[in-house]
């Protein structure tokens, strides 16, 4: 990573948890996918020491949130096969979290209201950071109204690895305000105690990444 791709980026205090903090940065696309990342331009930028930012870089290869470059690391690419693969993934998980949801804690549809309207607002000002966040709370939250430990585990590991996703379609035209009238739709779903359509609406909400996502990218 060079001075002109710091520039612009969060600098951490020295106290502060280097791996949160690099971890945010690459899911919210701060450092772009295929930023090189460089041990002792890391730990000039944050305060450290370069063993600290090893760990912090070794941590990041196991979420599969970076990869190795030579003899440096960078900002993970994934490919139209790891983004479907990905999205087949989430579609079985996700789909069986929402059916459970509806069964299990159909309270939980006033949280998720609120998840929406704060993405509406963060819609309106422009706030694409909180948008991707937002949406990750959004699914995240159906997990946990699932009560199941071992599925929600399952869609945490894959939160992260979305969040790339998210970020990368979120900024073309018309992408986040489609997001989130398909999160109304699912919760409309929920909210009838209908858990077969709330699965089909979550089934579509996930497919669509795939079927509107150019071939080439």
């Amino acid at each position: 990573m060079n001075e002109e791709q710091a520039d612009g980026l969060i600098q951490a205090p020295r106290g502060m948890d280097l791996y949160a903090a690099l971890k945010a940065e690459v899911t919210s696309l701060r450092l772009p996918p295929g930023t090189q990342l460089q041990e002792v331009a890391l730990g000039k930028r944050f305060g450290v020491s370069r063993t600290p930012v090893r760990e912090c870089l070794q941590r990041l290869l196991g979420d599969g949130l970076v990869e190795r470059f030579g003899r440096f690391y960078r900002v993970v690419r994934l490919t139209r096969e790891e983004v479907r693969d990905l999205c087949e993934l989430r579609e079985a998980l996700e789909c069986m979290s929402v059916m459970l949801a509806v069964a299990r804690e159909p309270d939980c549809v006033s949280a998720l209201e609120a998840i929406v309207e704060a993405q509406q607002a963060s819609l309106a000002r422009g706030d694409f950071d909180a948008l991707n966040s937002l949406d990750g709370e959004f699914h995240l939250r159906i997990g946990r109204a699932a009560g199941n430990a071992a599925l929600l585990r399952q869609l945490e590991t894959m939160n992260d690895r979305a969040c790339l996703v998210r970020g990368m379609e979120q900024r073309r035209p018309h992408w986040t305000c489609r997001v989130i009238a398909e999160h109304r739709r699912i919760l409309d779903a929920m909210e009838r105690g209908d858990a077969a359509i709330a699965a089909a609406e979550m089934r579509y909400h996930i497919r669509s990444v795939i079927v509107q996502r150019p071939a080439a990218a």
